[in-house]
């Protein structure tokens, strides 16, 4: 299997093609001191790629209009105000869904997502050894909000979400054992529901 190529290097690719688009012209990135008051906020060090793309555009403006969800870190790059809020609260905001399931109760931010597609979350909780955050995507089908691992890293979010990489389901979903290292419960609660259907 080809290695996906990853990390800030990535990230740079992207912020080049990002760069040659007419809404990457009025972007405005965050300062190194911004960027740390940022962190002191978050309670969390910045995954080394979300914090490359926040130095570049501070809003996510250079996404474009169709994307939705910007100033996830707030408006002014001199001033960081984080959208921090959670999973129960992102399924409390789905009233007319109601709320049926709720495995991850950490803090998390919401991303920037395309119209119509399943929302994103950044999850602000255990780093993984290579300094990355897990991507959780929030999924509403009908009467249920759940939450599961969708991207592995902001960096594959990034590009896979403008197009950079087309990436198959396996390749999203491949940190699912690192997910579960840090989250037992939602392990667990799976055997459980495997050994339900078991005829």
């Amino acid at each position: 299997m080809a290695t996906i190529e990853r990390g800030i290097g990535l990230v740079q690719r992207v912020i080049a093609e990002l760069s040659k688009r007419p809404e990457g012209a009025s972007v405005v990135g965050a300062s190194p001191a911004a960027l740390d008051a940022l962190e002191s906020k978050l309670m969390v060090e910045l995954p080394p790629s979300l914090r490359t793309f926040l130095a570049y555009d501070f809003t996510f403006a250079s996404f474009g209009k169709r994307f939705k969800g910007r100033h996830r870190f707030g408006a002014d790059p001199r001033s960081p105000e984080p959208k921090i809020t959670s999973v129960r609260k992102l399924a409390e905001a789905m009233v007319e869904l109601g709320w049926t399931d709720s495995r991850i109760r950490g803090k998390v931010v919401r991303l920037p997502n395309k119209p119509g597609q399943p929302w994103n979350a950044l999850y602000l909780g255990e780093a993984r050894r290579d300094g990355e955050l897990v991507i959780l995507g929030l999924e509403n089908d009908e009467t249920n909000v759940r939450v599961f691992p969708r991207y592995t890293a902001f960096d594959l979010y990034l590009a896979h979400q403008l197009g950079a990489l087309k990436l198959r389901q396996s390749a999203l979903l491949d940190d699912l054992d690192s997910h579960l290292a840090h989250n037992p419960e939602l392990h667990s609660r799976e055997e459980d529901e495997d050994e339900s259907t078991d005829y």
